[in-house]
């Protein structure tokens, strides 16, 4: 008597992210679009209870984003968002700019149409964002149209880099979305880069790309010359 195969019935497949995982990719993915400030400070109960877990998961996701510099430890032993220093500010603006233009010079030979259709729709949701000055929304679309981007680049290594230095600039942006004509600014390039990718011009990419990120560090430094650099949350950064 032969064996006869088991027919098992359809189920749906188990999630291989843990729980402290999924929170994880929250909290990071929060740093990286703005959602928090620098010189925020956090504590465990409120974010478990901001994502509805308990406080063990988030513990163990901010020893990780700490270990990543995302996080620092204040003098009461509280988590805080790094403050920003004119070093680190021209630090990360330049290293943007080496590794995120040659993703968009990598994303453009290896773009379909129906990546540049995705991309478009988010630079369209992006411009309905500015237009009604949605801050919220506004970050999130831009930190997945950039995303979203690079990943066509198919370059793992140079993106997970890039993504590091989010964790950094992330909680400046909340800073300068406010500012509508930066917004509008903003726009200009996002759409020179969509542009640009719809005719497969690399160098083109990279340029706005550039450019888009040198408007975002000379907003930002503007912003704390007029605040005040003694008062401001970012202390101490001036031009980049």
């Amino acid at each position: 008597m032969t064996d006869q195969p088991i027919l098992l019935p359809t189920m749906r497949q188990v999630s291989r992210d843990t729980l402290q995982d999924q929170v994880y990719r929250q909290i990071r993915e929060a740093l990286m679009s703005g959602r928090f400030q620098p010189g925020q400070k956090l504590t465990i109960r409120g974010l478990a209870e901001a994502l509805g877990s308990s406080p063990m998961p988030v513990r163990e996701a901010l020893n990780r984003l700490s270990a990543e510099n995302a996080f620092e430890v204040t003098e009461t032993s509280r988590l805080r968002v790094p403050m920003m220093t004119p070093e680190r500010l021209r630090e990360i603006r330049d290293a943007r700019v080496a590794l995120e233009g040659l993703l968009a010079e990598k994303a453009v030979l290896k773009l379909t149409d129906n990546d540049l259709t995705e991309i478009s729709h988010l630079c369209d949701q992006m411009q309905q964002a500015a237009d009604s000055v949605d801050v919220a929304r506004y970050l999130w679309t831009n930190f997945a149209f950039h995303r979203r981007i690079y990943a066509v680049a198919k370059a793992e290594l140079t993106v997970a880099a890039v993504e590091n230095f989010w964790l950094h600039m992330g909680p400046c942006f909340a800073l300068v979305a406010p500012d509508e004509s930066h917004l509008q600014r903003s726009m200009e390039a996002h759409n020179r880069i969509v542009e640009a990718l719809a005719v497969r011009d690399g160098a083109a990419a990279r340029a706005a790309v550039i450019d888009d990120i040198m408007q975002a560090a000379d907003s930002l430094a503007r912003l704390i010359v007029k605040s005040g650099r003694s008062r401001s949350p970012v202390s101490g950064v001036k031009k980049a």
